[in-house]
């Protein structure tokens, strides 16, 4: 990547001070802004350090390798993540409510950014399993722990909708991967295009179809 395509580390994403950041958490915060922005094969450590305003052996300091910081970085991210989904898929809501709360609030978040900064993000930490990283075994594992645990909300919903109540585990389980799968396509289809409303027209239809539910 080269500087001038290069944005640095702005808090922006995850509402996060910088200036109250420590070195290792201003690299982990630089990180997940890049990813989002770039991919994970296009950011070098050089643009990794430049992001965050440190010198190459203060970053080899903290993490061995971009690998261990990418893997940092995706515990942050679902961190993050946990606290725009849980209020989305809360058991005092309905189960068709749940939805229609997490599609709008991905839209929201794609919205902003793409207002704020110009891009459509995707997912990053998909985009890494189409990257010859993928080969390290601790990112393959991070990347299903993190689909593991989305889909873990599709599945509370399907769990308290009458209409599947006799799936059994491993057939909501499906279902569930099977909504995810869908969300995450929606995703990339709005990247690709460059386009938010693409998540607005068609992410919680879709959703609402998987679940054997009436659309508008």
């Amino acid at each position: 990547m080269t500087p001038d395509r290069l944005v640095g580390y702005s808090g922006f994403m995850f509402d996060v001070n910088a200036d109250s950041l420590s070195t290792r958490d201003r690299l982990v915060m630089a990180a997940a802004e890049l990813f989002m922005r770039h991919s994970f094969d296009t950011v070098s450590v050089d643009d990794l350090c430049r992001a965050a305003d440190i010198k190459k052996g203060t970053f080899y300091h903290h993490f061995p390798s971009k690998n261990d910081l990418a893997l940092a970085t995706y515990d942050f991210m679902w961190a993050y993540a946990r606290t725009k989904l849980d209020p989305c898929f809360s058991p005092t809501l309905k189960p068709l409510e749940r939805l229609e709360k997490y599609a709008e609030a991905t839209y929201a978040f794609h919205k902003e950014m793409y207002d704020k900064e110009g891009i459509v993000c995707g997912c990053p930490i998909s985009g890494v399993g189409q990257e010859n990283d993928v080969q390290d075994e601790r990112l393959r594992n991070k990347i299903k722990e993190t689909f593991d645990n989305h889909c873990a909300y599709f599945e509370s919903v399907l769990r308290d909708m009458p209409v599947h109540a006799a799936l059994s585990p491993e057939q909501r389980h499906g279902q569930a991967y099977a909504m995810f799968s869908f969300a995450m396509g929606v995703k990339y289809q709005a990247k690709i295009m460059e386009d938010p409303e693409v998540l607005k027209q068609q992410l919680l239809p879709g959703l609402l179809r998987l679940v054997d539910a009436p659309t508008t």
